[in-house]
């Protein structure tokens, strides 16, 4: 048990491959407050994705072999947690915000259902509702004119404002603890530099804890 709002706790995970077992993420220590944000740097292949996977219970397994450790988040060990548990969760509690919009986007859904769908699996809203709720929430990421942005394909969208999607996606169902996986991974600097603001205002407006993974440190 923790009184910490996030502990992890000699976290070792490995993976089974074609040349034996591969230890990729051994991790003694991490814990984060309330209302903090935290940046995690390392190279690729150090395994940051991996841990921002295995925090919501979502590594392949197998290939994936987690050996040890703990994940205490508001003082239940996440790894203890049945997959009905981490449904509850998912979403609601802990959200994710991946590297790359068009493979978590689905292109042949317009964005604006996409977050409807979230929202109706995660909230139980009737369809007028989830509707409302979506515009709200891309208004939130400051994307212009969202009624109409919901009615774009991801292909019609820029980097930028996919991303901005998903951020509005992890954010549709109130989640509190934010998990960014290298969010500006693929856009350029002055797109990266608005990203990054937002997610700051996003912090100070809904007083969330985000997890930041990057590989440059310059990002931190």
């Amino acid at each position: 048990m923790s009184k910490k709002y996030l502990e992890i706790r000699d976290l070792k995970v490995s993976f089974n491959t074609f040349e034996g077992v591969k230890n990729i993420l051994d991790l003694e220590h991490l814990e984060i407050d309330k209302g903090q944000t935290l940046g995690l740097v390392g190279e690729s292949g150090s395994g940051k994705s991996v841990l921002a996977l295995a925090l919501l219970k979502l590594l392949p397994m197998p290939p994936a072999i987690i050996e040890s450790g703990q994940i205490f988040f508001k003082g239940k060990d996440l790894l203890l947690a049945s997959e009905k548990e981490m449904r509850q969760i998912r979403g609601k509690d802990i959200s994710m915000i991946f590297q790359d919009p068009m493979s978590t986007l689905n292109p042949v859904f317009t964005v604006g259902e996409q977050i409807i769908r979230v929202i109706r699996n995660n909230r139980k809203l009737n369809r007028k509702d989830a509707e409302k709720k979506a515009v709200e929430m891309i208004e939130l990421v400051k994307l212009p004119d969202a009624k109409n942005a919901m009615k774009k394909y991801p292909h019609e969208l820029s980097g930028g404002q996919r991303q901005r999607i998903i951020i509005a996606i992890a954010l549709s169902c109130g989640a509190e603890f934010i998990i960014a996986d290298e969010p500006t991974r693929n856009l350029d600097v002055t797109i990266q530099a608005g990203i990054l603001k937002l997610l700051a205002e996003l912090k100070r407006e809904l007083n969330i804890t985000i997890l930041f993974i990057a590989n440059n440190l310059g990002l931190v």
